[in-house]
């Protein structure tokens, strides 16, 4: 049980990473503060906010993106693994949908941004993949 809630820690954090360069480099993508402060005066609402809306796409990549990999699987396979990048930027899309039922401020202006985004955030999420294994935190 501690093994998974460390993976899950783990992963959240380099999700925020992945997430903070993404709108970085993204026009298309924001991520607003809300209005109130979450925690005392509001310094740390930042930081928060990122590990929350991340914490929203790991949870969404481990519970709905598997069922839609298998849904899209011969779409998947007929495009030599190109559907992937789509399933990628709906799974983004839902977690814009959430964090703003959460009152969290993620926004993504079209499905361009949400595809682009999610093929950035998949690569730094690859990138930070050997520091996620060296922290245990990799794949069981």
């Amino acid at each position: 049980m501690l093994g998974s809630l460390w993976r899950f820690a783990v992963r959240t954090a380099a999700g925020a990473v992945a997430l903070w360069v993404v709108i970085k480099l993204i026009d298309g993508i924001s991520l607003s503060l809300p209005t109130t402060p979450l925690y005392q005066d509001g310094r740390y609402d930042n930081v928060l906010v990122f590990l929350a809306v991340a914490a929203i796409i790991v949870v969404l990549n481990a519970t709905v993106k598997p069922v839609l990999n298998v849904l899209g699987l011969p779409l998947t396979i007929l495009s030599l693994g190109l559907f992937a990048l789509f399933i990628n930027a709906a799974i983004f899309l839902l977690a814009e949908w959430v964090s703003n039922l959460l009152a969290l401020g993620l926004s993504i202006d079209s499905f361009g941004a949400a595809f682009v985004g999610a093929i950035v955030l998949t690569l730094v999420n690859w990138v930070l993949g050997p520091i996620i294994g060296l922290l245990g935190a990799g794949k069981d």
